[in-house]
């Protein structure tokens, strides 16, 4: 899937997400994750001493909804939504791919940089997690639209960073930090656009093969 946006509402979502009120979720995610620091070691331990082969199946099915599981679902909600007509899947479509690029292709890549953290499975890279970013940016959004199933996407999101502890890919503090990035940014763009919805149209687009949305504006 191929996401085409306006410079000018890209621009607006990003300003959305840096003026977004952050003293008290930097607050509580930092004292999450501190807390979260002082179990990482345990925690690995257990998961490495506790494999099962009904966890194995579900930790590497629900893993995927940090990488190219997620796309296939924000895939559907646009799929939907051009073929029900259905504004608010399409809106979803679009606030996530925004949501997915702000914070799983800008913010988590260059706090893996600055911290530099082994992971435990011996890897580089290791904080924030990148796949709870992802998973929580996309559930983040898709509860803002949708909000009776906000408990299931979060579930779901809550899974992937469950795997990536598993799977020894990454410390419980990875997961945290990981999931507060995508949980924040996924609301200030739901909630930046919502304000904004009135002033754009979404608009499905199909040329030479590629697939995507158009924004336009409309007054």
């Amino acid at each position: 899937m191929v996401a085409c946006a306006s410079a000018k509402l890209a621009v607006h979502d990003v300003a959305a997400v840096a003026k977004a009120p952050t003293v008290r979720g930097l607050a509580v995610t930092a004292a999450a994750t501190g807390a979260a620091l002082l179990v990482d070691d345990e925690i690995a331990r257990v998961a490495r001493s506790n494999r099962a082969p009904a966890m194995d199946s579900f930790a590497k099915n629900v893993e995927t909804f940090g990488g190219g599981g997620s796309d296939k679902v924000i895939a559907g909600f646009l799929l939907y939504g051009l073929a029900a007509n259905d504004a608010r899947a399409r809106a979803t479509a679009f606030d996530a791919v925004i949501s997915s690029v702000i914070a799983s292709k800008a913010i988590t890549p260059a706090l893996k940089e600055i911290a530099g953290r082994t992971r435990p499975n011996g890897g580089d890279q290791s904080f924030p997690s990148n796949h709870a970013t992802q998973a929580f940016a996309v559930a983040s959004v898709i509860g803002s639209h949708y909000p009776r199933a906000r408990w299931l996407a979060y579930g779901v999101a809550g899974g992937v960073g469950f795997a990536r502890v598993y799977h020894d890919a990454h410390y419980t503090s990875d997961v945290v930090a990981g999931a507060a990035i995508g949980a924040f940014v996924g609301h200030a763009v739901a909630k930046a656009n919502r304000n904004e919805r009135a002033r754009w149209t979404v608009v499905p687009v199909a040329g030479g093969g590629r697939r995507g949305l158009v924004v336009m504006l409309t007054r």
